[in-house]
């Protein structure tokens, strides 16, 4: 049961994502009031902060855990608060830094062969 609730839930994640970035891209070509640009941009950056918030648990390193649930807590918070220019520049970071820490961690396997050759992380 616990099993089918977590595949339906990813799945719903991914629709939902798929939708408001496609709705976003059809923004181009039908030029939407401002009002369904910032619903459109609300969703968007909370479905990618509840994405930081749920990859944190995945991580063992606390430093890691902290990073992801903090940027994904801001890209959530940053919908609801005032307009200002330092809130749009912190959210960029908190787009980014999860992504460029994805991308310098080592995979799974690649440390499997460290471990095996007596390298410690």
């Amino acid at each position: 049961m616990l099993k089918f609730l977590k595949n339906n839930a990813i799945r719903i994640f991914k629709i939902l994502l798929v939708v408001v970035i496609a709705a976003n891209i059809s923004d181009w070509f039908f030029n939407y009031s401002s009002e369904i640009n910032h619903i459109l941009n609300t969703a968007m950056f909370s479905l990618i902060g509840i994405a930081y918030l749920t990859f944190s648990w995945a991580f063992d390193k606390t430093v890691l855990k902290i990073i992801f649930a903090l940027c994904g807590i801001y890209l959530i918070a940053m919908n609801f608060l005032s307009d200002y220019d330092w809130i749009s520049i912190v959210g960029i970071v908190c787009l980014l830094v999860p992504m460029i820490i994805g991308k310098f961690l080592p995979d799974d396997e690649e440390e499997e062969d460290l471990k095996e050759e007596g390298v410690v992380l």
